[in-house]
């Protein structure tokens, strides 16, 4: 096992009402979380239940694998702040596991958003790399998201 964490911020050029909405209903984070996936992979299943003591999972399927999310929302502070427990599973073993803190603050017309995960990695995990290379792509995806909902 290993254990190691990061953090990432970034400044989105949406207010901050509506890059919370865009993390706490289910067809808005499903256009960025769910759908905008890497390429190859197909989406599964994604289902989002935002609340404290609510899931959120998902499946997403490539070349016969199927790589899966577990999620258990652990504090929710309406339109500031998101801490979640999540698993990752290929093939329904469990690689990783996680807790994450979403923070949401106002800067200038935008909103910025910092992402933290402390979490263990075993097996055959891509470990701390992959895990911050998928979160890179999910920012990405999550701004394209709010720019072309904002058109």
């Amino acid at each position: 096992m290993r254990h190691d964490s990061f953090t990432m911020s970034r400044v989105l050029a949406a207010a901050p009402d509506r890059v919370w909405r865009a993390w706490s209903d289910k067809d808005r984070k499903a256009a960025w979380f769910a759908k905008d996936d890497a390429p190859g992979w197909r989406t599964v299943r994604y289902d989002l239940d935002f609340r404290i003591g609510g899931a959120e999972s998902g499946a997403w399927a490539k070349d016969g694998l199927e790589h899966s999310n577990a999620t258990t929302f652990l504090d929710i502070e309406d339109g500031a702040r998101i801490v979640y427990a999540y698993t990752m599973a290929l093939d329904d073993v469990v690689h990783s596991a996680s807790l994450a803190t979403v923070t949401f603050a106002a800067e200038g017309d935008g909103t910025r958003l910092t992402f933290t995960e402390q979490g263990v990695y075993y097996g055959d995990s891509d470990g701390i790399a992959g895990r911050e290379a998928g979160w890179e792509h999910l920012m990405g995806a999550l701004a394209r998201s709010l720019e072309a909902e904002h058109v």
